[in-house]
């Protein structure tokens, strides 16, 4: 390897680093507590070298949460393709939070900054062409088209907005994990909050689905 690409390797190595930091600075401290000064310290950096590396705390939020976001739309998607019908649809869109919760608390990272630099997230939504969607939008996206295709199947209530519908499950599910960032680190007990994401989850879908469909539906599996 030579000199120019090792130090670009090396480069690219502390610029996931920085970001890394600030992800775990924030899932313990909240966004608002977190300064550049935090973050090169704990990154073993000098101030001014941290800023070679990012002009601003704010360009470092936004590059963590539109990667982020960017990952959980890739990881939610094909999940949706899957399902059969729109209320399996929005189980998988549950399924999705239960399980990225359970595997790492990235997922309040990504609320932390969403409520910091898009506060108005999902209240005002911007038209954009689809290739032009941010990864937020595109979730909300995928969240009207699960509704949509319910009220086309027949398996979700007729008369519903998905428009509002998205809003409003995208609100629950940011109040859950926003609840969850406001605990201790140490007492944010994974098996238990999980359970109480899962039983609102259910009362949701309940609340959606139609009389005629399969009642078994509307129970979420257990996450081991």
């Amino acid at each position: 390897m030579g000199i120019i690409e090792r130090k670009s390797r090396e480069r690219e190595n502390r610029h996931a680093a920085i970001l890394a930091i600030t992800k775990d600075l924030i899932v313990e401290r909240g966004v608002d507590a977190v300064t550049m000064l935090d973050i090169a310290k704990r990154a073993e950096l000098s101030k001014a070298t941290l800023y070679l590396y990012f002009p601003s705390k704010e360009a470092i939020l936004k590059e963590i949460f539109f990667e982020m976001s960017t990952r959980v739309i890739s990881y939610v998607r094909p999940r949706l393709e899957e399902a059969k019908s729109g209320l399996e649809a929005i189980r998988a869109v549950w399924m999705s939070y239960l399980e990225l919760f359970g595997s790492s608390e990235d997922i309040i990272a990504l609320y932390g900054i969403k409520n910091h630099i898009i506060p108005s997230y999902p209240f005002i939504m911007p038209y954009r062409e689809p290739g032009m969607m941010t990864g937020p939008e595109e979730f909300y996206g995928c969240i009207v088209e699960c509704v949509t295709r319910g009220i086309d199947d027949g398996t979700l209530a007729p008369g519903l907005d998905p428009k509002s519908i998205a809003r409003s499950l995208l609100m629950v599910a940011s109040g859950i994990i926003e609840a969850v960032a406001r605990l201790p680190r140490e007492h944010r007990d994974v098996r238990i909050i999980r359970a109480e994401m899962k039983s609102v989850f259910e009362i949701m879908l309940r609340g959606l689905a139609t009389d005629r469909c399969d009642r078994s539906a509307l129970v979420l599996p257990d996450i081991e």
